[in-house]
Order: structure tokens, then C-alpha cells, then sequence
């Protein structure tokens, strides 16, 4: 089985029954085999990560031709709106009785989160599909996907599983790849004292075997060696990431070209060549679709944050903000993409101490908030989800109004409106078991900045190593607070650690250069 043993060093045992001789696919029920041959074609492509948008959507209007019936893919088509998205899957979930068991359970676990919020119980129903039909390794990946959210050593163990299972999938490897090191997408990671960036190298080039030419495995290299300072070995390898695009896959004109390039620009970025970098970013944004274009754009202005540039910062992502205005999208498109530049916006005034322009700032974000409450409370199929939208929108607004008293020194209002904030979030806990998870961040974020670095640490240390890991913004005040408890050598370590973080956040956007000043004032 490929040394798998060998390359993982692990030992699962997996519960419901012996290992599997050989992976299956799942059988999806349709009246047209060209449409299930054409979701399967998809399929692979996802699982390979070819996420070429254009295709994809094609195929997803085929399928829909052939057999409009077809349930399932209606779970995967992410090229409609969001209203629209929302209704295909409450129509496959009011169609359920007309699949399989297997296709019927997982419609429910994408109605439970998408529709009810409850991601608990789409991780406890996947489970169960597990057990009872382990020999799926597609299964294994979409339950670690969803357990990659909620607790990202079970994530490890279902990919594990799933090579098991089908040691010759590639999303696999990649996947156990992404939790050792940044990669600039909404997966999360291991915690900092659990990730091996050998390991990572190791399932890369494995990948990378499997199929040589497939751009993913040496950009995600690249990331590795970004990592670790390496930056030239990271240039070479994303340089290889757009050869192979050019040659054997989607050519210089695509989101895939363009997010190889927007690699080398977080290059110079962490090279302190910010014009370099700049230069890279819009030769990206160029070919770049709507979701892209907004997205480099705020890497972009990140890198006018590094060189505390606020103007400038705040001045391109007013100019992008107009041309969201007319693109050919959904209102509530619209009002995402507008309310994360705006929220980018925050961040440069609220850390250049303009309170004025951060409070106008925050009523905009509330304003596109309330807009898009309105439009999906709309479209709500019943109180409780009417219920999770009113409450989504509440926290957000507590949150961005405990950041802004804390940032001016309004400690007092911050301390009530935090105590609000926790009765808030303790009601989504039977939903989402990270609920507190923010409260607690303010929390410790307050008591340090009242003059209580031991109750600040006393916080922080209810969030777990992986609550912690990628908020270098947070992990920069608990090592304040160490630091002034005495802890000098652990707090020491945390800035060497953020200040060699070489990965485009916000977050390091904000404190790297300041943890580069603790170092500095230590020495």
C-alpha cells in the first residue's frame, strides 16, 4: 500500500470494520449515465483540485440538462447565487427519499450546516456514513473537510483514513499538506508545535508523483519554502507551478496563472520589496475573476499596511469598492465583496488611530450587514433560520463595537459590551462548539490592555493551541501579556515566531513589524 506506514508513521484502526481491499466510488442515482459520468468527471477534478471555474460551470449546466432530477450536484454547483444555491439544496433535501441511503444522509448533513447552521450534526452524520460504508474514501475526505473546522487532529486522523482506504488519492496528501503550513485558504492548521514542514514536503512530492502535471504540489512547495525563509527556492518552484499551468493545464489567461503569481508577489512582499511585490498583484488582478480580484486587492493594500501607508491603503480599496458596484453578480455578492474591503478599510484606521474614520467605517459595515439580513430573512424558510441570521448579524456588529472601544481605550464600555457578548455567543455553543472562541480573544485582549497580563493569559489559555494557531493578532497580545508576567523566554519565542511568519494575513498585515520591535528592543 504504497509505504504509507513508512511515509505517515501512523497506525489507524478504523472501528466499523476491517480495511477496505480497494476503494469505491459512490454510485449517484440518475436517469441519464451521461450526466452521472459527467458529475464523476467533476468530482476528480475536485479531488485532483483542478478548480477551474469556466469547466466546471459548464458541466454543472450539462448535468442539469440531462437530468434536472439529479440531486446530488445540486450540492455542488457554487457557481450560482447564494439565494439560488439555498433553494437547489432545500429542493434536493425535499427530494431526499428519492436516492440512495447514502445520497439521502449526505443531502441532510448539507441542510443541517447550510440551512439550520448546525455543523455539529453534519459532522455526526457523516460520521455515521463512515461506519456504514467505510470502503467510500470520498467520504473520509469530506468528513475531514468538515472536522478540519471543528477539530483539526480528527481532520488529520479522516485524511489518514482516506489514504487508507485509496492511498493513490491525491486530494489526500494535499489536504494532510494543508494542515502543517499556511496556504492562504479557510483551512485551518495544526498547532504550531505540531506542524512538520518535512512531513508537508513529503506528502507534496508524493502528490507530485501521482501527478506531475498538476501545478498544485510545487506552488504549494513554494509555500513550504516561503515558510522557512527559503525565498529562492520558493521562487523556482512557483515558477514551475506556472510553466506546468502553461503547458498541460489552464493556460496564462486563468485564476489558476493568477494565483501563482500572486505567490511570487507574497515573495517580495516578505522581502520587504513591496513595489515588486505590488507589480505581481496586478499583473494577477488582470486576469483575475470578480472573487480574485476583490481578494488580491486586499493583499494588496496589505502591503501599504506594512509600510504604515494608511492613505494609500485605504484609497485602493475605496477604488475597488466602486467597481463592485457594477459587476455582473448577486446583490448579496455585492454586499460580501463591499463589506470585506470596507472591513480592510477598519483595519488601516483603526491602527493609524483615526477613531473618527474607524467608527464611520464600522457603521458602513453595519449598514451592508443590515442590508443583507434583510435580503435573507427574505428568503427564510422559518423562524429558526430567520433566528441564526438575526443572531450572525448581532455578534458580527458586538464584535466590530468591542474591537472599537478596546483599540480608543473605551474600556468600560468594552467590559459590557463583552459580558453581553459572551451570553450572546454561550446560546450557539449546542451549534458550534468554537462559539466562545471570540470572547475569549476580546477578553484577553482587554485585561492586557487594563493592566491585567495575568487575567489576559488566564483568557487566552481557554482557547486550545489550534483556536490560537493563525491568529498571529492575538498570539502577538498573549505574548505581550507573558512578557509582563516575567515569561520572557516564551514570549520571546512567539515574536521570533510571527515575525518569521512569511504568509499574507491581515493579521501579520497589522503585527508583524511590531513583534520584529519586541525582538529589537530585547536584543
Amino acid at each position: 500500500m504504497r509505504k504509507l506506514t513508512l511515509l505517515l508513521a501512523i497506525t489507524i484502526v478504523i472501528t466499523s470494520c476491517s480495511e477496505p481491499e480497494k476503494s469505491e466510488r459512490i454510485q449517484w442515482t440518475s436517469s441519464s449515465e451521461e450526466a452521472k459520468d459527467l458529475f464523476e468527471e467533476f468530482l476528480i477534478n475536485i479531488e485532483n483540485r483542478n478548480w477551474e471555474p469556466q469547466a466546471q460551470e459548464t458541466i454543472f449546466d450539462s448535468i442539469a440538462k440531462l437530468d434536472p432530477n439529479f440531486f446530488v450536484p445540486k450540492l455542488f454547483n457554487g457557481f450560482k447565487d447564494n439565494e439560488e444555491r439555498r433553494r437547489l439544496l432545500r429542493l434536493a433535501y425535499d427530494n431526499r427519499e428519492k436516492v440512495s441511503d447514502i445520497e439521502s444522509r449526505f443531502i441532510e448533513s448539507n441542510y443541517e450546516r447550510r440551512i439550520k447552521g448546525n455543523i455539529n450534526r453534519q459532522d455526526q452524520i457523516l460520521d455515521s456514513l463512515i461506519l456504514d460504508y467505510p470502503q467510500y474514501f470520498q467520504l473520509y475526505i469530506w468528513s475531514g473537510d468538515i472536522k478540519n473546522q471543528l477539530d483539526v487532529k480528527a481532520s488529520e486522523k479522516r485524511y489518514e483514513e482516506a489514504l487508507l482506504v485509496n492511498p493513490n488519492s491525491f486530494e489526500a496528501y494535499v489536504n494532510l499538506a494543508f494542515l502543517h503550513f499556511p496556504t492562504g485558504n479557510d483551512f485551518y492548521m495544526l498547532a504550531t508545535d505540531e506542524r512538520d514542514l518535512k512531513k508537508a514536503e513529503t506528502l507534496l512530492n508524493e502528490a507530485k508523483k501521482l501527478l506531475p502535471e498538476s501545478s498544485r504540489p510545487p506552488r504549494f512547495l513554494g509555500n513550504i519554502y516561503r515558510a522557512q525563509g527559503k525565498f529562492d527556492k520558493a521562487l523556482s518552484s512557483y515558477n514551475e507551478s506556472l510553466d506546468i499551468i502553461k503547458k498541460f493545464e489552464t493556460g496564462p489567461e486563468s485564476n489558476q496563472y493568477a494565483n501563482s503569481l500572486l505567490m511570487v508577489g507574497h515573495v517580495y512582499t516578505f522581502q520587504g520589496q513591496y513595489e515588486k511585490a505590488r507589480s505581481y498583484y496586478d499583473n494577477a488582478i488582470a486576469i483575475s475573476n470578480e472573487y480574485w480580484m476583490v481578494s488580491i486587492n486586499a493583499l494588496k493594500s496589505q502591503t501599504f499596511l506594512y509600510q504604515k501607508n494608511f492613505a494609500a491603503a485605504v484609497n485602493l480599496l475605496s477604488e475597488v469598492q466602486s467597481q463592485v458596484s457594477i459587476f455582473d453578480i448577486d446583490e448579496v455578492q455585492k454586499i460580501n465583496y463591499t463589506e470585506y474591503l470596507e472591513f480592510n478599510k477598519f483595519l488601516a484606521f483603526g491602527h493609524s488611530n483615526q477613531q473618527l474614520a474607524t467608527q464611520e467605517s464600522i457603521d458602513k459595515m453595519k449598514d451592508l450587514r443590515a442590508s443583507r439580513m434583510a435580503i435573507l430573512l427574505s428568503n427564510a424558510q422559518d423562524e429558526k433560520e430567520k433566528q441564526r441570521i438575526e443572531t450572525n448579524l448581532n455578534n458580527s456588529n458586538m464584535e466590530t463595537d468591542i474591537w472599537f472601544n478596546i483599540l480608543f481605550g473605551n474600556y468600560e464600555e468594552a467590559s459590557i459590551q463583552i459580558d453581553k457578548f459572551k451570553s450572546m455567543s454561550e446560546v450557539e455553543l449546542e451549534f458550534n462548539p468554537t462559539a466562545l472562541n471570540s470572547f475569549y480573544k476580546f477578553s484577553g485582549y482587554l485585561n492586557l490592555m487594563e493592566g491585567n497580563p495575568q487575567e489576559s493569559i488566564n483568557d487566552y489559555s481557554n482557547l486550545s493551541k489550534e483556536d490560537m494557531t493563525g491568529d498571529s493578532y492575538h498570539s502577538y497580545f498573549l505574548a505581550l501579556a507573558k512578557k509582563a508576567v516575567g515569561k520572557e523566554d516564551e514570549s520571546k519565542q512567539v515574536f521570533i515566531e510571527l515575525a518569521n511568519d512569511n504568509f499574507a494575513t491581515w493579521q501579520n498585515s497589522i503585527i508583524k513589524n511590531l513583534a520584529k520591535a519586541q525582538i529589537k528592543a530585547n536584543l
